[in-house]
């Protein structure tokens, strides 16, 4: 047993002892809270699922103040927060990080549907840090495992679905719920279904068909006044095109699977208000096609353990969090010979003959075999997020400690292509590495109505094995890729400011932020001698490199919003300004930012409609990196109409809503893939939601 093994049993310990409490007794818990501070901002999946233009995690979020989705059409998109995408933003289910590979590369889809889940959480500040050191914050999805009650008892169902051109597709699905004693049931199961769209303006966009099936299984048992132990199991398949360049169709299929149990304890031993102890074992795995000849595989197996506490002392409320994970990653990338995981064949060829001629002719390691050594990591994470309120002001700090260990297997890569001593030594050694993170929280209330909000933390983040280790082509973004092993740990300045003030029917909101990164991991593109974009010599595309800069990322957004009403009429105005830049300290700009944007809606309510108006000018990219293509200003018009009514214990709505109503020819400067997916042009879709 590894002495990570060892440390992670040990962490875990107070988890399991709670189980042998057999008078838990009473508690009586008074509180001190005067507020909260405002680190999470928790929404319902089924609330956002009603405005959102699309299926992804990124179009669920894409309304919310400094996110935007990293869009390939109506498959992929990931959200991007602050200007921060990939591995900087974490997603988690529960308190468990997303078994997917969706950081890796912009084409890989988010391995959930966020219509499939009970809410999603923003999680920013000193509580995000409970989850993982991410500059971007953490958006925690959950299902009903994570719910600390056993649902309400009885028989309960909920049907939706929805129909919608040009992309937007068919979406059907719903859930039941059943329970009754101590036992529960819930199943869920959503299918989204869409065939090629057109931009704006007619534009055919070939290859951009999607078809996704997610279900999802709890049964609950509370096993007394104290103990409720949820049980769950999750499906996922996915099946998309890229629409790249390629004359050949370009496609992604994805499975996975989640199988785990939740044990929710409440007042133990007299200290702990809650418990929440999580195992899960997940399966992930796509291939990817180009004309049907299987080119690539990509798979990863996860397993963890996790422990949430939830206790006070004196006046201070804590969270704290151990976990252990581990996971292995699998690759091939070869053409038409990925239809399973393989060792390379070894002779008496010398290692690396092909890679280390490259490197000598071109001072790249250009290889065209299989991009990245199989790897094997292991997690021990230990993470407090504490507050404290008093009459006027709340205060909070964080912490989070972790240690991994990764062992690096390159039975995988072909001798060609091997990295050998000759060239750089060590370079597929086991390595270990450790992380430390830290944050402060502070609300400031100047009266009813208004406080100030401010948060300052630095923050660590250990490089991922793909920008360690990857070496080569990506066919879906027909981009290659040069890792670099000696990457340290990126680190980074963060504060965060957000003032609110409410006066009458009128309500103001500021918020501005500054990181400061002092060896910022990206992608930069290269170049020749001459300035001109380099490519590589198998696919002739442009070649990025994986550096490390400083740099900094900052933004500011304004929102204001008037409410009036009027007998049984509510009309809401809201109007939001968001600027986000990113520079590199010596010289130029971070690639794909967020342009600067400006929007206006209109809602108005009355009885059972509710109807609302969204028109939003995004600004043509304005400061691109070197080599970086421009994109140009666009206005998006959105529209929406519903209708909510009750008939005996039924309840049921009805909507009709339209996204780019002006059929504009867009382009989403996030993209690796601007110019040859463009976002949608006019939809229109219709659909109903039936609680019964």
């Amino acid at each position: 047993m590894t002495i990570i093994n060892r440390l992670s049993l040990f962490l875990l310990l107070p988890a399991f002892l709670g189980a042998s409490t057999v008078d838990l007794g009473t508690v009586s818990i008074e509180s001190h809270k005067h507020h909260e501070l405002e680190d999470r901002k928790v929404m319902k999946s089924s609330e956002l699922a009603k405005e959102s233009k699309g299926e992804t995690l990124g179009d669920f979020l894409d309304k919310e103040s400094f996110i935007n989705s990293a869009s390939y059409g109506p498959a992929v998109g990931r959200p991007v927060v602050k200007g921060m995408d990939g591995y900087r933003v974490g997603i988690t289910q529960g308190n468990v990080i997303l078994n997917d590979l969706s950081a890796m590369s912009q084409d890989h889809a988010v391995g959930l549907m966020p219509r499939a889940s009970k809410q999603i959480e923003l999680v920013k500040g000193s509580a995000s840090l409970l989850y993982g050191s991410y500059s971007g914050g953490v958006i925690r999805v959950e299902g009903e495992e994570h719910q600390k009650t056993l649902l309400k008892e009885g028989v309960r169902a909920n049907l939706n679905g929805a129909y919608g051109s040009n992309g937007s597709g068919t979406v059907a699905g719903g859930t039941l719920e059943v329970s009754e004693y101590n036992l529960s049931l819930m199943f869920d199961s959503y299918l989204h279904q869409a065939d090629d769209y057109e931009a704006g303006g007619g534009l055919a966009v070939n290859d951009s068909d999607t078809k996704t099936l997610q279900n999802h299984l709890v049964l609950g048992w509370q096993i007394n006044e104290n103990n409720l132990l949820k049980v769950y199991g999750d499906w996922l398949s996915k099946d998309y095109g890229i629409p790249n360049h390629s004359k050949y169709e370009t496609r992604i299929n994805m499975e996975q699977e989640r199988f785990g149990a939740v044990w929710h304890l409440s007042n133990a031993f007299d200290i702990f208000e809650h418990i929440q102890t999580e195992i899960q074992s997940s399966s992930y795995l796509h291939n990817e096609t180009e004309g049907g000849s299987k080119d690539g595989l990509f798979g990863q197996e996860q397993q963890s353990i996790s422990t949430l506490f939830g206790f006070d002392t004196g006046d201070w409320h804590h969270d704290l969090h151990l976990q252990y994970l581990q996971s292995t990653l699998e690759v091939c990338h070869e053409h038409g010979a990925c239809d399973h995981f393989y060792d390379a064949v070894r002779t008496p060829v010398e290692d690396g003959i092909s890679l280390t001629d490259y490197y000598n002719r071109t001072g790249i390691m250009f290889s065209h075999g299989h991009p990245m050594p199989n790897t094997a990591e292991q997690n021990v994470v230990t993470a407090l997020s504490s507050k404290r309120y008093f009459d006027e002001d709340e205060i909070g700090f964080g912490l989070r400690l972790g240690l991994r260990a990764m062992d690096i297997d390159s039975d995988n890569i072909q001798e060609p292509w091997l990295v050998s001593e000759a060239l750089i030594a060590g370079y597929y050694d086991p390595r270990q590495d450790s992380a430390i993170s830290v944050t402060t929280d502070w609300m400031h209330y100047f009266d009813a109505q208004s406080s100030l909000q401010a948060s300052l933390g630095y923050i660590e983040r250990l490089a991922s094995a793909s920008e360690l280790y990857w070496n080569g082509f990506h066919h879906a973004t027909e981009s290659y890729i040069i890792g670099d092993h000696t990457l340290n740990v990126e680190n980074s300045i963060n504060a965060d400011m957000d003032y609110l003030t409410k006066y009458g029917s009128w309500s103001t909101q500021l918020s501005a932020y500054y990181y400061h990164f002092f060896n910022y991991i990206y992608q930069s593109p290269m170049a020749d001698e001459d300035g001109n974009p380099l490519l590589d010599p198998f696919h002739n595309s442009p070649v990025w490199s994986m550096e490390q800069v400083g740099a900094r990322i900052y933004g500011a957004a304004l929102q204001q919003a008037y409410t009036h009403e009027m007998q049984k009429h509510r009309f809401d105005i809201t109007l939001v300004l968001e600027m986000i830049r990113g520079e590199i300290i010596s010289g130029g700009n971070i690639p794909r930012m967020p342009p600067l944007s400006a929007s206006i809606n209109l809602k108005h309510n009355y009885g059972e409609y509710t109807g609302s108006m969204t028109y939003k000018q995004v600004d043509e990219s304005r400061f691109e990196a070197k080599n970086e293509t421009s994109t140009e200003g666009y206005g998006w018009l959105s529209a929406m109409l519903s209708y909510e009514s009750k008939m005996g214990a039924t309840e049921y709505s009805l909507f009709l809503k339209g996204e780019n109503l002006m059929d504009e020819e867009a382009r989403n400067h996030l993209s690796f893939l601007k110019e040859t997916a463009p976002l949608p042009g006019r939809q229109v879709s219709v659909g109903a939601d039936i609680k019964f």
